[in-house]
């Protein structure tokens, strides 16, 4: 069986391992694969675009030949072996029978069977030619899936070129969004202003610091001087306090060992010039006093037995010698110097009063501390840097999250068609709404015919019509829509009408969109 099927094909078939026999090109006598049953026009066109056009190269299929073409038209395998695809091939390729006879006996006999075939073939074509009518002009179109540009974009890539098949969801073209660069742009201009802003403000800021610094510094060491000086004069007050105690208590001792002894006291006054320690003697007429030596005043002074000197006013008579010269007078008595007792040393200091000028000059260094610690958030503040840096850091991240944010968008076709037209390049910059990108449904072509509303009748839905494809191929299509309004009119003045003719039988060669095909009505 398979060798008559073989021989059946035309000419210029090869074998291919995956699909079986298959042809590179169209060839010039092709079958109606639709009349298979189970086999649609989807099917037959891309039957088509495999290289099969005959029943034969159907029939010729094996498994392994369904299994690969199953996966191509995306269909299952089961579906093409239920239809008996290949059964169905068989029958339709079959050839017929060869009719019994022999030629006639005698050449008048075969010339008169010749001219009998002649004059019926002739009066064939003259009724046919008069059943015809006048030959119209179609567009060949289909329908149209338009991709427009989404927004202003910059074409990085082109997946696609006119003639490919496409399927939906493939990738046809990669586009960089050019408002997204834009805002990129403009934020990366907006954060170098800010940073800029941001060194002005801080070598402005600063300047303010230092100088202020100095004069914050300046004042507490003012403040700090003054609290010493303070502390120091509370503390020889103090002093000078106690001094004058121990001293009222020697007096008080003095006299009472004066009224005892009967002896006078001289006082020994003890001063202090530049370090070194001086002893100034009251020298008297009288002998037999005392000498009292002052610790706290620094003054000695004599002392009668009559009559006391006040031991914080001393004579004019008293010399101011040094301590290791006070040697005792051979003429007189004695010396007894009444020392002052030295303070226990268990003894502590009396606790100083609080003094509100020392708290008031505290709380006041306190204060300038503090201020001088707080100084740079200060004057940063005052500069506006906090809210600026906040503003700034801000920016930066937005930044950052835009850049993370992919530039690019992949256009993906939304339909199974064929790319018609591919109308930018790799590098062209494309404007909002602009046509990119067309996909033809190769599986709903039609012809438009504008036909002359007198001849509205040779044209009604459901007609069939006789098409010539450029090449003269004869198909054939069947009228589907009219127009029940004429929509344009012709050069010479009449008015035209729209027919959409759709095909019916052989699936239609492919031939450009837009092509022109002659239309003949038959009438009935």
């Amino acid at each position: 069986m398979e060798s008559p099927i073989i021989a059946q094909l035309p000419r210029g078939h090869r074998m291919d391992r995956q699909f079986g026999i298959i042809y590179d090109r169209q060839p010039a006598q092709s079958d109606d694969l639709t009349q298979i049953d189970g086999i649609r026009t989807r099917e037959s066109v891309l039957l088509n675009q495999l290289g099969i056009y005959c029943f034969g190269q159907v029939a010729l299929w094996r498994h392994r030949e369904i299994v690969a073409i199953a996966g191509e038209l995306q269909v299952p395998v089961s579906r093409i072996i239920d239809e008996g695809w290949s059964e169905q091939g068989k029958q339709l390729c079959r050839p017929e029978p060869a009719a019994a006879g022999s030629l006639p006996a005698s050449i008048l006999r075969t010339c008169l069977l010749l001219a009998c075939a002649l004059l019926i073939g002739f009066s064939t074509v003259y009724l046919m030619g008069r059943q015809r009518n006048e030959a119209l002009t179609g567009i060949l179109s289909a329908d149209i899936t338009s991709i427009r540009v989404p927004a202003d974009a910059h074409l990085t890539e082109v997946h696609a070129k006119p003639g490919d098949e496409v399927f939906s969801g493939q990738p046809l073209l990669t586009l960089e969004k050019v408002e997204h660069v834009q805002l990129i742009e403009n934020q990366e201009k907006l954060v170098r202003n800010l940073e800029r802003e941001m060194k002005r403000l801080e070598a402005q800021a600063a300047i303010e610091i230092e100088w202020r610094t100095r004069d914050v510094e300046r004042e507490l060491l003012r403040v700090r001087q003054q609290v010493a000086q303070r502390e120091s004069d509370r503390q020889t007050a103090a002093r000078e306090r106690t001094a004058r105690s121990v001293v009222s208590q020697t007096t008080v001792g003095s006299s009472e060992t004066t009224k005892s002894t009967g002896t006078p006291v001289s006082t020994v006054s003890s001063r202090s010039s530049r370090g070194v320690p001086v002893t100034t003697v009251s020298r008297r007429p009288q002998t037999g006093g005392l000498v009292f030596f002052s610790g706290s005043s620094g003054q000695s002074s004599p002392i009668s037995p009559a009559k006391p000197a006040s031991p914080m006013l001393p004579s004019q008579d008293e010399v101011p010698m040094p301590v290791a010269e006070l040697q005792p007078t051979p003429a007189t008595e004695p010396i007894r110097i009444a020392m002052a007792p030295e303070p226990s040393v268990t003894d502590s200091p009396a606790p100083l009063a609080a003094d509100p000028i020392i708290d008031s000059l505290q709380s006041e260094q306190t204060r300038l501390e503090a201020v001088k610690t707080s100084l740079p958030t200060t004057v940063g503040e005052a500069l506006g840097m906090t809210a600026l840096k906040t503003h700034l850091e801000d920016q930066s991240a937005t930044l950052e999250k835009m850049k993370s944010v992919s530039r690019d968008v992949v256009v993906e076709s939304p339909v199974y068609g064929v790319v018609g037209q591919v109308r930018f390049r790799k590098g062209d910059d494309l404007p909002a709404g602009e046509i990119m990108l067309r996909i033809l449904h190769t599986d709903r072509r039609y012809i438009v015919v504008h036909l002359p509303t007198r001849r509205v009748h040779e044209m009604e839905p459901g007609h069939e019509v006789e098409l010539l494809f450029p090449g003269n191929e004869a198909y054939r299509g069947q009228v589907v829509d009219k127009a029940m309004v004429a929509d344009s009119t012709a050069e010479n003045g009449e008015t035209l009408a729209a027919v959409r003719i759709e095909p019916v039988g052989r699936v239609w060669p492919t031939v450009p969109v837009g092509s022109q095909v002659d239309v003949i009505s038959l009438r009935e």
